[in-house]
């Protein structure tokens, strides 16, 4: 595992970079404050933006190019049946961890919050705005995920900022469009981080192991 994370120290080092922002903006601020402050800042151009960057949290977005990357680039590598079945062993537990913490907290999305509130709330025209199984956010939850298996398996370092940059900008689309709370995309963020690495160790010693 440490030698995962230093080969790959400029994708976990901004990661830990934006977990640390994350958590001391979640401290300074409450989340009313940090949910108004994001919708208030907002235009034509944003919304076009991330209503499109936000479809990157996608199940189907991630999942589909990255089984045409496995069989095009490793095709004639012994190992591109074992990160296949990491691949899908990563997609199957990122659901069941999803839905079973949704469904165990069944919290409030904004909107339902703040709906009432009388604040005015800019939503983007047309956008399906849910209500409830705000925690945690699942398009985090599936960036983050599919970002850092991807870097793993490209195994270039210098992507590392690409990958993580556009699952930032996911989690970010989220509070934006109003759909979840900071909290949401902070907890979905680390979760996807975790289940990769968490894969990655459970592998070690199988016969699908992949070495990074």
């Amino acid at each position: 595992m440490l030698k995962i994370l230093t080969n790959h120290r400029i994708f976990f080092s901004l990661f830990f970079l934006w977990f640390i922002i994350l958590a001391c903006l979640q401290i300074a601020f409450t989340p009313t404050e940090m949910m108004f402050w994001v919708n208030e800042h907002n235009n034509p151009i944003l919304d076009t933006a991330f209503g499109l960057i936000t479809l990157l949290g996608e199940d189907g977005i991630w999942l589909v190019p990255l089984l045409v990357y496995l069989y095009q680039y490793f095709k004639q590598r012994k190992d591109v049946k074992n990160k296949a079945i990491m691949l899908i062993i990563i997609w199957i537990t990122k659901g069941i961890i999803s839905i079973a913490l949704k469904n165990l907290f069944n919290l409030p999305r904004p909107m339902e919050v703040y709906e009432l509130s009388g604040r005015f709330i800019h939503v983007i025209k047309g956008l399906e705005i849910h209500h409830w199984q705000s925690f945690p956010s699942g398009h985090t939850f599936t960036a983050f995920a599919f970002a850092c298996f991807f870097m793993l398996v490209a195994r270039n370092n210098a992507l590392g900022f690409l990958w993580l940059g556009l699952a930032m900008l996911v989690g970010y689309s989220r509070v934006y469009l109003f759909q979840h709370f900071p909290r949401d995309v902070f907890t979905g963020s680390i979760l996807g981080v975790a289940v990769v690495l968490g894969v990655v160790l459970f592998s070690k010693g199988k016969k699908w192991e992949v070495a990074f």
